[in-house]
C-alpha cells in the first residue's frame, strides 16, 4: 500500500511524491483493464483503493493531484482510441496539425475525466477524512456517484465505473437504479477493502457480506427475467463497412447506394420484417418523396427500412434515423440529440480555435430530447452513436413506451477498443430497460443483445455483414425504468443527515457557552 507515514515519525522513509503520483497513474491504468475489451471486471473492486488510502493522509491539494494522476491513468488509457482520428487529411487538414489535433482531443478528454477523480479526492481529503470510518465510506460512495451523475449530463461523457461490469460482471444490478447502483457497489467494496487493510474492526466481515450480497443479487436478478411473449419481430441489419475517409467521395456514395440496396434485398429474401442500417449509412441529405434505388427497392419488396442518414432543418442539418414504410415514404423520424463535441459540432466560442471535424459542410443541430420514435410495431428506443453512454436518454424513451432498442453507430476509424466499449454500453442499456437491442454499425461491432445482457450474435469487424435476428417486443418495467436514479438522492439524503447530526453533536449548547464565558 502507498501510505505516507505520519510526519511525526522521524525514522520513517517517506515515499517521494513524484513516485507516489506515478504509482497512482499506474493504478488507474490497471483499473482500466476492467473495461472492455479486456473486461477483467473484478479489478474495479480494487483499483481505487490506493487513491482512497491517500485521501486519508494527504492535504486536499495533494489529494487532488493524486486523484488527477489516477484519472489520467484510467481515463487516458481507456480513451486511446481517440488517436485514430489521425490522419484527417481527407477533410483537408495537413498531417502534422492532424496529429496534434487528435492528441490534443485525447489529452483534453483525459483531463476532463481526471478532474472527476481529482475533485473526488479533494473533497474526500477536505471533508471525508475528518469523519469516522463509516462516514468516510458514505462520503466516498456518495461523492463519486454524484460526480458521475453530474458528468453524465456533460457533452463529453463516455466512461463510467459501471462500464467495468459490462459485458461481464455485476451488470444486472443496473435494473435496480441504473449505472449509479453498479458504481455505488464498486465504490463500497473499494472503501471496505481500504478499511480492511487498515485493520478496522468488522471491515472484513462487511466486505464479505457486501461482495456475497452483490454477487447473489446479481444472479437472482438475471435469473428472474420474464420470458418473452408474443410473436417475434424479425429484424435484418446491415454492416456496410464503408470507411469514413471514403464515405463522402463519389466512390463512397456509389458504394453506399450499391451495398445497402444489395444488403436490403438479401435480407428481404430471408423473410425479415424490417431492416436496420448504421448511423449515416447514406451520407447525403435525404429529401421526402424522392425516388432513388433504395426507395425503389423498398416499394418493390414492401419491407420497411430504418435508414440512418441526414435531413435539413431550420438553421442547419440533423443526423436522423428514418422509418421508411412499405411504400418508401417517411413513417417516422428520430433526430440525434447528443452530438459529438468537436466531432459533429463546435461551440461558437471554440469555432475560431478548433477546426471543424464534422463530415458535413454545414452545422449539425441536435434533435428534440422529448421526441418519441414510432414504428409499425410500436414505439422503439433509438440510440445513435455515443447516445448509448447516456442512460437517461434510453430511460426516457422507455418510460414513453419503447418496446425494443435500435442502436446505430459508425465506429470508423476507431479501433476495437472503442467498438468493445460501445458494445458494453449497449449491453447495460438492454439490461437496465429489460429490452432486446439490435445494434447496426458501419465497421463493427454489430450485435443482437437479449434483455438478460447476453450477446446473442456479434459481428466481425471491417467487413460487409448482413444478419437476420429474431427479437421480441417487451413492455416490462424495471425498477430503474419506473423510478429512475432513485439511489443517488437517497445517498445524498443519508449524507446530509449524517453531516447535520455531526454538527449538532459538536455544537455547544447554551449552557456550555455560558460555562465557557
Amino acid at each position: 500500500m502507498w501510505l505516507l507515514p505520519p510526519k511525526s515519525n522521524a525514522n520513517a522513509k517517506v515515499l517521494p511524491r513524484w513516485l507516489l503520483f506515478v504509482g497512482l497513474s499506474i493504478a488507474g491504468w490497471g483499473t482500466q483493464l476492467a473495461l472492455p475489451p479486456v473486461s477483467w471486471w473484478f479489478l474495479a473492486f480494487l483499483g481505487i483503493v490506493p487513491l482512497w488510502c491517500q485521501c486519508q493522509v494527504l492535504s486536499p491539494l495533494g489529494a487532488a493531484i493524486a486523484g488527477l494522476c489516477w484519472g489520467l491513468g484510467f481515463y487516458g488509457s481507456s480513451l486511446v482510441w481517440v488517436w485514430d482520428l489521425h490522419p484527417l487529411t481527407w477533410i483537408g487538414i495537413a498531417p502534422v496539425p492532424s496529429w496534434l489535433i487528435s492528441r490534443g482531443i485525447w489529452l483534453f478528454l483525459s483531463v476532463w475525466g481526471g478532474i472527476l477523480s481529482g475533485l473526488w479526492a479533494f473533497l474526500m481529503a477536505r471533508y471525508g477524512g475528518r469523519q469516522s470510518r463509516l462516514q468516510q465510506l458514505l462520503w466516498g460512495v456518495t461523492l463519486w456517484c454524484a460526480l458521475e451523475a453530474l458528468w453524465s449530463y456533460s457533452p463529453l461523457w463516455w466512461i463510467s465505473l459501471s462500464l467495468t461490469q459490462s459485458p461481464r460482471g455485476l451488470m444486472q444490478l443496473g435494473r435496480l437504479g441504473g449505472p449509479t447502483t453498479i458504481t455505488a457497489v464498486i465504490m463500497t467494496v473499494n472503501g471496505l477493502v481500504t478499511l480492511s487493510l487498515q485493520r478496522q474492526v468488522g471491515a472484513r466481515v462487511w466486505l464479505a457480506i457486501t461482495l456475497a450480497g452483490a454477487i447473489g443479487l446479481n444472479s437472482v436478478l438475471g435469473a428472474r427475467v420474464i420470458a418473452d411473449q408474443g410473436e417475434p419481430l424479425r429484424v435484418g441489419l446491415i454492416q456496410g463497412n464503408i470507411p469514413t475517409r471514403q464515405k463522402l467521395t463519389p466512390e463512397g456514395i456509389r458504394r453506399a447506394w450499391q451495398d445497402y440496396v444489395r444488403g436490403y434485398r438479401q435480407l428481404v429474401t430471408l423473410g425479415v420484417d424490417a431492416v436496420l442500417t448504421p448511423e449515416g449509412a447514406l451520407p447525403i441529405l435525404w429529401r421526402p418523396r424522392q425516388m432513388n434505388p433504395l426507395t425503389g427497392a423498398v416499394r418493390e419488396a414492401g419491407v420497411p427500412l430504418w435508414l440512418g442518414t441526414f435531413m435539413e432543418t431550420a438553421g442547419g442539418h440533423q443526423q436522423v434515423l428514418l422509418t421508411l414504410d412499405s411504400n418508401g415514404e417517411i413513417y417516422s423520424r428520430y433526430s440525434k440529440v447528443n452530438l459529438v463535441l468537436l466531432g459533429e459540432y463546435i461551440p461558437d466560442w471554440l469555432s475560431g480555435v478548433v477546426q471543424r471535424l464534422s463530415t458535413l459542410r454545414s452545422r449539425l443541430l441536435p434533435g428534440n430530447p422529448e421526441q418519441v420514435f414510432a414504428t409499425p410495431w410500436g414505439k422503439a428506443v433509438v440510440l445513435i452513436c455515443f447516445e448509448s453512454a447516456f442512460s437517461h436518454r434510453s430511460r426516457r424513451q422507455l418510460v414513453h413506451g419503447g418496446q425494443f432498442i435500435l442502436s446505430l453507430a459508425n465506429n470508423d476509424p476507431y479501433r476495437r477498443q472503442l467498438m468493445s466499449q460501445h458494445h458494453g454500453h449497449d449491453v447495460l442499456r438492454a439490461v437496465e430497460g429489460d429490452r432486446w437491442l439490435v445494434r447496426a454499425t458501419n465497421t463493427g461491432l454489430s450485435a443482437v443483445i437479449a434483455p438478460t445482457g447476453e450477446t446473442v450474435w456479434l459481428s466481425d469487424t471491417d467487413e460487409f455483414v448482413i444478419h437476420a435476428a429474431r427479437i421480441f417486443r417487451r413492455q416490462t418495467q424495471t425498477l430503474y425504468t419506473r423510478y429512475g436514479d432513485w439511489l443517488l438522492p437517497l445517498l445524498l439524503g443519508m449524507l446530509s443527515v449524517s453531516v447535520l447530526r455531526q454538527r449538532a453533536w459538536h455544537s455547544p449548547t447554551p449552557r456550555d457557552r455560558h460555562r465557557y464565558e
